[in-house]
């Protein structure tokens, strides 16, 4: 079996393409509806070695006493995302953490790494005002599931709201954010 070494060879040899890094409705500013902007996106393959090295890089965060919520006083917040494990598809583990609440300051720098471990199933990782697949978001495009060889992954760069509240991130495929794969993003 020929190894898959890039995304792009991949989408050619699936005949599908990558979604865009950033949509929302027709006549909408899309930073402006999503609270978040996008600074730069690139997909990329990783072997498991550089997912498990790829851990290693997240700025650690203070968790809270019930492991639900990551805390991040920094102005610039490194993540690493990875889809869940095969019992629980649907969601998304931060730091080893279930879908947590990250807590963000206004302004912050957001370097997201989003790894897509599934064995069967596209996902992506996005950010906005709302949880739902046709809001206004920005984010990774939709990342293919791991093969033999490789995991796709996506880094992207985001500027957090400047105004304090409530966002989320979470997955735009049909389906996945009504399933779980979601998260609360608070900025203060």
């Amino acid at each position: 079996m020929n190894k898959i070494k890039s995304i792009g060879a991949l989408v050619g040899t699936l005949g599908f393409g990558i979604a865009p890094l950033a949509h929302a409705a027709p006549g909408m500013g899309q930073a402006a509806k999503a609270g978040f902007s996008i600074v730069s996106a690139t997909p990329k393959t990783l072997s498991s070695a550089n997912a498990v090295a790829a851990d290693k890089t997240s700025t650690p965060g203070t968790v809270s006493a019930d492991k639900k919520t990551l805390t991040f006083s920094g102005k610039t917040v490194r993540l690493v995302a990875h889809s869940g494990p095969a019992n629980d598809m649907l969601s998304y583990r931060i730091d080893g953490l279930r879908n947590p609440t990250l807590v963000v300051p206004a302004g912050a720098t957001i370097k997201a790494l989003y790894i897509n471990t599934d064995d069967d199933m596209t996902h992506n990782l996005r950010f906005g005002a709302q949880h739902a697949a046709a809001a206004p978001s920005v984010g990774t495009p939709n990342l293919a599931h791991k093969t033999e060889t490789a995991f796709h992954a996506a880094d992207v760069t985001l500027r957090a709201p400047s105004k304090p509240g409530t966002y989320y991130y979470f997955c735009t495929i049909p389906g996945h954010a009504p399933g779980g794969m979601w998260g609360t993003v608070r900025i203060r």
